[in-house]
């Protein structure tokens, strides 16, 4: 009998450990940006940077809607010049969609363009940001477009 006592926790644990299942690891990656206090273009109204944006098509006027967010901009150092990296367009396939991008009231170009003055600039301010299409010649063409607005901020100090 005390065979048996002993031996009825010792099938319980032997039990517990069969079911026992293995353990799960799951890792979050956390990501957080601090700008300089000295220079800095930043997307207002959370980072909508990161996720595409869509081009509406307005039905009644036969059109795309323009994309209008706005910008956060600071520079202790100078004024803030915007330039594209490559021209903005969007394509599908064959047809394109050339893209005319506004910062504050600057049309960005692939040159280097002020659109902060230094004095605004020094204490921070809010700018339009605005993607608009151009229509092609030939109108708009059915389709899925695609495209990536490359712009390039930088700030120096004055020249003299």
């Amino acid at each position: 009998m005390k065979a048996f006592l002993l031996a009825l926790p010792l099938a319980v644990l032997a039990a517990n450990s069969a079911i026992a299942a293995d353990p799960i690891e799951k890792q979050v990656l956390i990501t957080a940006t601090v700008p300089t206090a000295a220079f800095y273009v930043e997307p207002v109204g959370g980072n909508w940077m990161n996720d595409p944006q869509d081009m509406a098509w307005n039905s009644f006027q036969g059109t795309l809607e323009p994309i209008r967010k706005q910008l956060q901009a600071k520079s202790t150092i100078g004024p803030i010049t915007a330039h594209l990296l490559t021209p903005a367009a969007v394509t599908s396939g064959v047809n394109v969609i050339d893209l005319n991008v506004k910062v504050g009231a600057t049309t960005l170009t692939t040159t280097a363009t002020e659109v902060l003055a230094a004095p605004q600039a020094a204490t921070g301010t809010t700018l339009d940001f605005m993607v608009e299409p151009t229509v092609p010649a030939g109108g708009y063409q059915p389709g899925s477009y695609q495209g990536l607005v490359s712009m390039m901020f930088e700030t120096a100090a004055p020249i003299p």
